[in-house]
């Protein structure tokens, strides 16, 4: 089996297999669109790695020990799933690295998501869509930072697989379909950036990843499917709309491969040490989550601490600590900000682009408070209850 794995993923390093014919074009982008009909809707793909181009040099039913066998290119799942090319003309950008996607940073979401403002917002551009595929360990970081800095209405889609290529059900295939066929539909725009796994379709804004092991995985478990794929094609529970209290982040002043600033993320456990806020500032952190007990609840003397690098200018969110609900702002001024809905993966990757935008204390704090408190204290700016 790995022996013809390794074959065809090497053919098709130069070339695309496919029963129909297929051509390749060059565009004003540089792009080259690999197509069996030229009249399809444009989809570009960012091919970061993952899953869903790994194998396995142990079984067909190795699930967790992948990713020792040789990685298929996404030429190859093209020319062993030609069905893709009948929904789309696919390009394809490589962003991958060697290593896991544990090893990544926000560098990555930078990249990709100017590359995604070239191709999909730029002015005269006729490419529909794009779809990332990416490794499940971080990616909802990824595509959280991508759809809080697309300037456009075009859908971005997030996918990749909990199974490896060589696994005897792997799931990649039909994820990759599915995600084309979603960013080719035209009711896909104005929705923020997507994420298609497992025949669902959720908005970015709010899915997270809530096992470690199983395909049925990426979820917003509070907000509910935007959709589902039905024999492949996208069926949409609702109209075109954005997330509540979803902000843009306008990057485009920063330079490619700039580092956005540091922000670190830490355990709010019974016995918090608040030493380990200290230490982050001092090895370079710029701000600092902390999973709080229970709705983002953070101990007295993280509190306290909290506000002393509030003086240095340097925030200190509280998010949540269970797998859903929120963490809702105070009746009160606080020495740290509340993250609403946001896990602490996202409640970084905000925090990273509010620093990163300049924007002071006082902006971040309105970026993750405003909508929230707005609701819960009949003002936005209020801190008591009405």
């Amino acid at each position: 089996m790995f022996k013809s794995l390794l074959t065809l993923a090497a053919v098709c390093a130069t070339t695309v297999v496919s029963a129909s014919p297929v051509t390749v074009k060059r565009d004003d982008f540089g792009l080259e669109w690999i197509s069996k009909d030229s009249s399809l809707p444009k989809v570009v793909l960012y091919n970061t790695g993952g899953t869903i181009v790994s194998t396995s040099n142990y079984s067909t039913i190795d699930n967790v020990n992948y990713g020792s066998g040789p990685r298929v290119l996404p030429e190859y799942l093209l020319g062993n799933y030609s069905v893709i090319l009948d929904k789309a003309q696919i390009a394809i950008v490589d962003m991958s690295k060697a290593g896991g996607s544990s090893n990544l940073n926000s560098t990555l979401y930078f990249n990709v998501s100017r590359a995604a403002n070239e191709h999909l917002c730029s002015e005269g551009s006729d490419i529909d869509g794009a779809v990332m595929f990416h490794g499940t360990n971080t990616e909802e970081d990824t595509f959280f930072g991508v759809d809080l800095t697309l300037n456009c209405s075009k859908p971005f889609v997030a996918t990749g697989a909990m199974r490896p290529e060589s696994y005897i059900s792997n799931d990649g295939p039909s994820n990759f379909y599915q995600a084309v066929a979603v960013a080719a539909d035209p009711k896909a725009r104005d929705r923020g950036a997507l994420v298609v796994f497992n025949d669902r379709i959720s908005s970015a804004f709010y899915t997270i990843k809530t096992n470690g092991n199983t395909p049925d995985t990426f979820k917003a478990l509070e907000q509910g499917n935007l959709g589902a794929c039905l024999g492949g094609q996208p069926y949409w529970f609702f109209e075109s709309s954005y997330p509540v209290a979803r902000y843009h982040f306008d990057l485009s002043g920063m330079e490619s491969g700039e580092d956005l600033p540091h922000v670190v993320v830490l355990f709010g456990s019974q016995g918090f040490d608040t030493s380990l806020m200290y230490a982050a500032v001092a090895n370079g952190a710029k701000g600092i989550v902390i999973m709080g007990a229970g709705a983002g609840q953070l101990s007295t003397a993280a509190v306290a601490a909290a506000g002393e690098l509030k003086s240095q200018g340097v925030p200190v969110v509280a998010s949540l600590r269970p797998v859903t609900g929120a963490s809702p702002p105070k009746p009160f001024e606080q020495n740290y900000i509340s993250s609403g809905y946001m896990q602490a993966g996202k409640a970084r990757i905000q925090l990273q682009l509010c620093l990163a935008t300049g924007m002071g204390w006082e902006g971040c704090r309105d970026v993750f408070e405003k909508d929230m408190r707005e609701v819960i204290y009949n003002d936005a700016t209020s801190y008591y209850f009405s």
